[in-house]
């Protein structure tokens, strides 16, 4: 009876090869001396491709070996011992790719993965929010030649020049679209991804060790020219554009941020011990809680602002402001620009701003108040804007 052992280093170096080939970028002929797989025996989910045992039975050749706690038996069709040892590796290598295409996921499944569901627990951003940053991932990896519709999460490993993509990106174009980007290999997104769905997520690496620089945040400083004018200009909506009217109402009094105001509906508002609230649902902070799978935030109101939204209130429980997109998005910036003066580049968002700031002041500068108005995840975030010029008291000349 022929009987013998067949390593398998011929298939380990093949899978090898194919995955460094993978990793290469193309302006270069040779593979990253950094690459992880470069000078090791290939390992699937940490397990090392084991060795193939031939044997003859009725005149025909056979293969026995197991992968990844599976036992393959397979007959090879042959009774030549070269060709037996070429087709056992073929189904080594078949199972191989089997099992890697089930761990290694194409970019754009991974994504999907990403911006369809929610994590079971901790902070997370909402779905507009996911899908800007999906929307930065692809053009980050179009720009070096990665299409996520047909490559796979291997390439998110690759190198330019040296430098890991996702390094060489915030040096030479944007921090900010990598900080975004970097947003979907968190460590409660890493966790999902292995444990929901088995995914190696080793190829994540350089995405996750990135170092940025803190994001600017400028304080936010009143200005009193401008904020009259605002006030003149869109309070006068309520006789022209009631719709945009109450967008300046849900913005400027209440502090909700455009995507809030657009899903904002009549029901969400409310009261419970002589408070005004308002529930934001998939809120961009921390959920206060949820319901049918789905988180929400509640926040206390100026109770003035709160009752002059509800004095427009009519008989539909829908949306307060049921326009189209580009009205809220387009439409009323332009009008703030143009009406109201205002020359920053979100001028939707500095209302938001506005409520942030008349809410300090009228609570005695108290940032745990404007925190949760304004829905922000931490109490620091509210300071490092709103915390602004002090006011001096007024003192007395000496004679």
């Amino acid at each position: 009876m022929f009987q013998a052992r067949l390593l398998v280093a011929g298939v380990a170096q093949l899978v090898e090869q194919k995955t460094l080939n993978l990793l290469r970028n193309p302006m270069n002929t040779t593979p990253s001396k950094n690459s992880p797989l470069q000078g090791k025996n290939i390992t699937v989910e940490n397990e090392v491709i084991p060795s193939i045992r031939l044997y003859s039975r009725n005149g025909k050749l056979y293969m026995e070996t197991s992968f990844n706690n599976e036992r393959i038996r397979k007959s090879l069709e042959t009774s030549c011992p070269k060709e037996a040892e070429r087709k056992a590796q073929q189904v080594v290598l078949d199972s191989i790719n089997e099992r890697i295409e089930r761990i290694v996921p194409i970019i754009n499944d991974l994504l999907r993965i990403y911006e369809f569901n929610r994590l079971p627990v901790g902070k997370q951003a909402n779905d507009d929010t996911k899908r800007k940053n999906v929307v930065r991932m692809r053009r980050i990896l179009l720009e070096y030649g990665i299409d996520p519709a047909v490559d796979d999460i291997r390439y998110l490993a690759r190198k330019y020049r040296g430098q890991p993509i996702p390094e060489h990106f915030a040096q030479y174009h944007s921090s900010e679209g990598v900080r975004m980007a970097k947003s979907i290999f968190s460590k409660g997104w890493m966790k999902f991804y292995k444990e929901r769905f088995g995914v190696d997520t080793s190829f994540f690496a350089n995405w996750v060790a990135v170092s940025l620089k803190p994001a600017k945040m400028s304080k936010f400083y009143c200005d009193e020219r401008e904020r009259a004018l605002i006030e003149e200009k869109c309070g006068a909506l309520k006789k022209t554009d009631v719709d945009l009217y109450k967008a300046y109402i849900l913005a400027y009094g209440l502090g909700l941020r455009s995507s809030e105001v657009m899903r904002a509906k009549w029901d969400d508002l409310w009261q419970t011990e002589g408070n005004k609230i308002i529930r934001i649902w998939k809120p961009k902070g921390c959920d206060d809680g949820e319901i049918d799978g789905v988180g929400f935030q509640d926040r206390p109101c100026d109770p003035a602002w709160w009752d002059e939204l509800m004095s427009l209130k009519s008989s539909d429980d829908g949306l307060i402001v049921p326009v189209i997109r580009n009205r809220i998005t387009r439409k009323f910036p332009d009008f703030l620009r143009d009406e109201c003066g205002m020359t920053c580049t979100q001028p939707f968002h500095r209302l938001r701003k506005y409520a942030g700031h008349r809410t300090m002041r009228l609570n005695d500068n108290n940032p745990f108040i404007a925190q949760q108005v304004l829905g922000h995840s931490s109490v620091e975030m509210t300071t490092k804007i709103y915390i602004g010029m002090p006011t001096v008291k007024t003192g007395k000349i000496p004679d």
